[in-house]
């Protein structure tokens, strides 16, 4: 072995470990605490997409018309556990298969949230990828480590839900467009289209990806590198993929874009239905998201790597450049231009803010080094520190926070310990307030068994207090996640408020679980109903805050 492959091979050999070891903390971050609030289903979407496969292994379709690739997935890893557990002795029958999740739903519940784990790891590897193609290998591992520690998609790589799902056939889709324009392997055009149709099956609002596929497939055309009969085939892979993960939407089309439908009109006012997310335009909610969701460093740096970009195309037409830019443009305008707000349609924008801040790193450590040799490559490192620190130090406390008990468990041991069996119990809304067990459905972990009335709507504020006297109810449980909340129509809002705050006026409060130490509660987003968002630092645990009212007879 020569000198030169000898060092060739050290040079990868060292690749190969640091970008190991980028991956293994993507994981470590993703995989700590992801047993959160079970047995219980504290995350308020993930017992849809659970049931949802289930009910696909029955044969039914389209009682739950949410976008279908997660869904799909999952029909497959719980067709796979059926099968192990068949073999094992565990189930006897479909039934005793479905008699299963109703007892305890933590393994459902848990290989959904590890399915998301595990897609968002490889993710990281994919924006190693598409850095290393676009901008070289120094790019491709900042963009890995930029992605690896970003604290939405780390929060989010928790949930058992499509979101994260999603990043990572748009970031796959999105590497198969620039090799396709550099390699003239036709492969790569139809890997993208196949990827491509999976993601939009999967998150219905992922379809600007359509401009990165229709950029690379003309590009291919211009450069005499594709066919007609070659951009055919892609169609056709394109809809096999979308056939793959929502086959659901071809049988049914009538119901799940009725459900689309009545999505978009939901968020027309600046919320989801009579639920207010916020009040702000749709480019300052998102900005706002991404700062939090990224750091405000990486966030700048995401943003002068992004103008770079635009640079490129405007000066030297890239083609490159125009891929990789068309869809976080294309989508941040559609979004910010909506009122339909949740700070889970900012994570399709972070690979690309991690690819672009990488980027403008790069750029700067190679200008100072050419006015002074080294001199950039400190100061980028001194960067790159920087711009770690703050989603870093979110992920960890995120992380450290979910592994401690939820307030809605403390309080279900709590009443099991002091209220007795039987009383008749109002509560604010399923999944926020205490799992209690009934006589219609059993809890896992239970002791007691309660008359549990959950009240939707808008919460308690639904009915006058004297409705529950009449109703013989003997408590009620107030939820933050409910009661903190805002509504689009703001009279109706003020009214709940009021009757909110009636409640410690006019009720004994028996006992409150906190989140958070002190008097003063942290601020309060949306997005906290999904699990720690904003103000980690003044976070014990999960959960919302809950209060426990004692009903007496009328004063």
């Amino acid at each position: 072995m020569t000198e030169t492959m000898a060092g060739n091979l050290r040079i990868r050999i060292a690749s190969g470990l640091l970008l190991a070891g980028i991956v293994a903390l993507a994981l470590g971050l993703r995989l700590w605490g992801v047993t959160f609030g079970l047995p219980y289903a504290y995350h308020v979407d993930e017992p849809t997409y659970v049931s949802a496969a289930l009910n696909l292994g029955a044969g039914i379709i389209g009682r739950q018309p949410n976008p279908t690739g997660l869904i799909n997935m999952l029909f497959g890893e719980y067709a796979g556990y059926f099968i192990a557990g068949r073999i094992a002795g565990l189930f006897s029958s479909a039934s005793d298969f479905e008699r299963a999740y109703r007892v305890d739903p933590t393994i459902f519940l848990l290989l959904g949230r590890l399915t998301s784990v595990i897609l968002g790891t490889l993710t990281v590897l994919v924006a190693y990828g598409v850095g290393k193609a676009s901008a070289g290998r120094a790019a491709g591992w900042l963009a890995a480590l930029f992605l690896a520690v970003a604290f939405l998609h780390v929060r989010d790589s928790h949930y058992g839900v499509p979101d994260v799902a999603v990043v990572f056939f748009l970031s796959l889709s999105t590497l198969c467009c620039v090799l396709a324009i550099q390699r003239p392997n036709w492969w790569y055009l139809w890997l993208a289209a196949a990827t491509g149709g999976f993601a939009l099956a999967t998150k219905w609002s992922i379809w600007p990806l359509l401009a990165m596929l229709v950029l690379a497939a003309a590009f291919r055309l211009a450069q005499k590198q594709a066919r007609g009969a070659e951009i055919l085939i892609a169609l056709l892979f394109f809809g096999g993929g979308f056939a793959v993960g929502g086959f659901q939407l071809l049988l049914k089309p009538g119901t799940y874009l009725e459900y689309a439908l009545r999505e978009q009109q939901a968020g027309a006012g600046g919320g989801f239905g009579a639920w207010q997310v916020d009040t702000v335009t749709g480019w300052v909610f998102y900005l706002k998201t991404l700062s939090y969701g990224l750091g405000i460093v990486l966030l700048l740096l995401a943003v002068f790597g992004g103008l770079r970009r635009l640079v490129q195309v405007i000066r030297t037409r890239d083609r490159v450049s125009l891929v990789l830019l068309s869809f976080p443009i294309l989508y941040l305008f559609i979004m910010g231009a909506s009122r339909h707000y949740f700070a889970r349609y900012a994570l399709p924008l972070i690979p690309f803010a991690a690819l672009f801040a990488a980027e403008a790193v790069v750029d700067l450590a190679a200008k100072l080094n050419e006015r002074r040799a080294g001199f950039g490559t400190g100061l980028a490192a001194i960067l790159v520190v920087i711009a770690l620190a703050e989603p870093l130090a979110r992920d960890i406390i995120h992380d450290r926070i979910v592994t401690q008990t939820d307030t809605r468990t403390v309080a279900k041991n709590w009443i099991e310990a002091n209220i007795p069996e039987g009383a008749k119990i109002a509560v604010d809304w399923p999944m926020h307030g205490p799992a209690l067990s009934t006589s219609e459905r059993a809890m896992p972990l239970s002791a007691k068994v309660y008359d549990v009335t959950t009240v939707g709507g808008t919460g308690l504020s639904d009915h006058p207090i004297q409705w529950y006297r009449d109703e013989g109810f003997e408590y009620l449980i107030a939820s933050s996640f409910i009661y903190d909340l805002s509504l689009v129509d703001q009279d109706w809002d003020a009214k709940r408020r009021s009757f909110y705050a009636s409640l410690d006026q006019g009720l004994a409060l028996v006992e409150e679980f906190r989140p958070y130490t002190g008097d003063t509660e942290p601020p309060f987003v949306f997005d906290e109903i999904y699990g720690p968002v904003v103000s980690l630092w003044q976070r014990d645990r999960p959960g919302p805050v809950l209060k426990i009212y004692k009903l007496g007879s009328q004063p």
